[in-house]
């Protein structure tokens, strides 16, 4: 017998569009625990929402939102979602930020939530515990595979380890393609550090405002989130990022302007690529957990480092742990964007309700 999964899932954006279309190319699923039908029954975003118990097809939800949707109250969206008590219900936030994370408790209670959404388990210690304790409380489940590594199973090393009776005692990442590839770029090229920004910028690499990637806010969430999976209590505040956007450049806030000013940090990138070729090292911008204190930053690793021969559009991470306490256990694979994340979000509602 097919089991129904009942998918309300609110952001409709890169990620969430792209979970749809797939949805819409195959909504029937056979795995060795069962065959599934998912079905949306809820849509959400920041201006329309739409419940329908006998399911919306993912093939027109934009033009069944416009025409049959109300204007979002998100908090009326959950309840309503609450009440119709549907089996096999998963809500599903595509966000970003913390707008809806703050509800993840009161959903807890009674609805699995599957995310890519990295705000709920990078905010403080105190609130990513408390979630823990509420679906242990609740017997419900919270699932994010896609924060950390799209595509790697990071999080099931972790679970896998600690399960065996091991300890991780570091934990290094390559996280950010962005910044990879522009420290590959700088090595192979005669270009300086500010022109190469700009040219990935305009091919779309970066995010729409660089200095999100340069920033290492974005990296140093996704150490938080494995080091607090790992067993270790640490805020993001006890985090030492290097921010690569000079001081007198944050707060510009005009792109254009931005951009006729990085110039000044290339004389830094100068100086970390003669170095780096004189040694016969490499430049990456990792994430390290080692000694009980996490940083994200630029490091050089020589050949015999495994981050050594990681292409920039790879994600790798290194678990030490009292098992693996000279040769780390290493995960690496191809960086994902949508597409990827939305086949990781299915993976994680089938693990939900299987």
């Amino acid at each position: 017998m097919k089991k129904v999964i009942h998918i309300f899932i609110v952001g409709t954006g890169k990620v969430g569009t792209q979970f749809l279309k797939l949805i819409s190319e195959k909504s029937e699923l056979k795995t060795e625990n069962g065959d599934f039908i998912f079905k949306i029954a809820g849509i959400a975003n920041h201006s329309r929402m739409l419940i329908n118990h006998k399911g919306i097809n993912p093939a027109d939800w934009k033009l069944n939102l416009l025409k049959t949707g109300e204007p979002a109250i998100i908090k009326s969206f959950i309840s309503r979602m609450q009440k119709t008590d549907l089996t096999n219900s998963i809500f599903l936030d595509c966000t970003d930020g913390d707008e809806i994370v703050k509800y993840y408790d009161v959903i807890l209670r009674s609805i699995p939530i599957v995310t890519p959404n990295k705000s709920a388990n990078s905010g403080t210690y105190q609130k990513y515990l408390a979630l823990k304790k509420t679906v242990k409380r609740f017997k419900t489940d919270f699932r994010y595979s896609a924060n950390v590594g799209v595509g790697l199973p990071s999080l099931d090393v972790i679970n896998s380890l600690l399960s065996g009776g091991d300890r991780i005692t570091s934990i290094e990442g390559l996280f950010s393609s962005t910044m990879n590839y522009l420290l590959d770029k700088l090595l192979i090229t005669n270009k300086k550090f500010s022109e190469l920004l700009k040219e990935a910028h305009d091919k779309g690499l970066t995010e729409p405002d660089p200095r999100n990637d340069l920033n290492g806010i974005d990296t140093a969430r996704k150490i938080l989130i494995l080091a607090r999976e790992a067993g270790y209590k640490i805020e993001m505040s006890d985090i030492e990022i290097e921010n690569l956007v000079p001081p007198i450049l944050r707060n510009i806030n005009l792109l254009d302007k931005f951009y006729n000013s990085i110039k000044i940090a290339d004389s830094k990138f100068d100086s970390l690529k003669k170095l780096a070729v004189k040694t016969k090292r490499k430049l990456v911008y990792s994430a390290r957990l080692r000694n009980n204190k996490v940083s994200v930053g630029i490091e050089m690793v020589d050949s015999g480092h495994p981050f050594y021969s990681a292409s920039s559009n790879e994600k790798v991470v290194l678990f030490y742990s009292e098992f693996y306490n000279e040769n780390p256990l290493i995960i690496k694979g191809q960086s994902g964007g949508a597409k990827a994340t939305a086949s990781v979000l299915v993976s994680d509602i089938l693990k939900t309700v299987g």
